[in-house]
């Protein structure tokens, strides 16, 4: 076993890379079992000058009598989820202070600063495809013109004519001027909608209240007779 000098590491990770650097083995779990009798002479030198450190190297210890337990008996399983191995964490940390090292060589260096490539030149106006054709721009705005219709288009709605019951009023005493006598549905026949039917009612009523006109009907569900008086 080679001596190990009493150095100051930043932290247990940082003493582990160096024994396994030391040893010029490879990061894995038989590296770390090889290098636990070294890592525990380590940790007894510290205790003796440093013991206010020794919190976090105890930690990596138990990792260690464990990976080194594990290689000792191969059947010995635990239950628990260790999450990410000792090895893992040392490449993550190995990967981290390689990165740091070449930050600081690049800072040492001057080398503060980066440029950006040149962004690519925006042509004026529109330009399309070399491939599009008359037809194919058609079809596109004609789809895109089917996309823009609304989801939910809103309901048609129509306004009836308006008509006044003076209107109606005036409407069928010209009728019955004109002829005398007129049937109901006579009456009816240029109504546009439900409303003017209703407001044409109103109007013959008015017109029997006051007197204008009279009404007759020979049976049950005839068409109403309508005359001047």
């Amino acid at each position: 076993m080679k001596e190990i000098k009493l150095e100051q590491f930043s932290g247990p990770l940082d003493l582990l890379l160096g024994l396994i650097e030391q040893e010029k083995l490879n990061i894995n779990d038989i590296a770390l079992s090889q290098v636990t009798e070294q890592f525990f002479d380590y940790l007894n030198k510290l205790g003796e000058k440093r013991p206010e450190e020794l919190a976090d190297f105890l930690v990596i210890a138990t990792k260690l009598v464990y990976i080194k337990s594990k290689n000792l008996l191969p059947d010995l399983v635990s239950e628990a989820d260790e999450g990410p191995s000792l090895a893992e964490q040392l490449k993550m940390y190995k990967r981290y202070l390689e990165a740091s090292r070449e930050v600081n060589k690049r800072w040492e260096a001057g080398e503060l600063a980066y440029g950006r490539l040149e962004p690519p030149v925006k042509s004026e106006g529109f330009t399309p495809p070399a491939n599009a054709g008359v037809d194919d721009l058609k079809n596109s705005l004609y789809n895109l013109l089917k996309r823009l219709k609304p989801i939910n288009p809103l309901p048609k709605v129509s306004i009836d004519r308006a008509v006044t019951v003076k209107q109606k009023l005036e409407s069928i005493l010209a009728m019955l001027k004109k002829s005398g006598r007129i049937s109901f549905r006579q009456m009816l026949a240029e109504a546009e909608s439900r409303t003017e039917v209703i407001i044409s009612f109103l109007a013959l009523l008015e017109l029997v209240k006051s007197g204008d006109a009279s009404i007759k009907q020979k049976n049950a569900f005839d068409d109403l007779e309508i005359s001047k008086t």
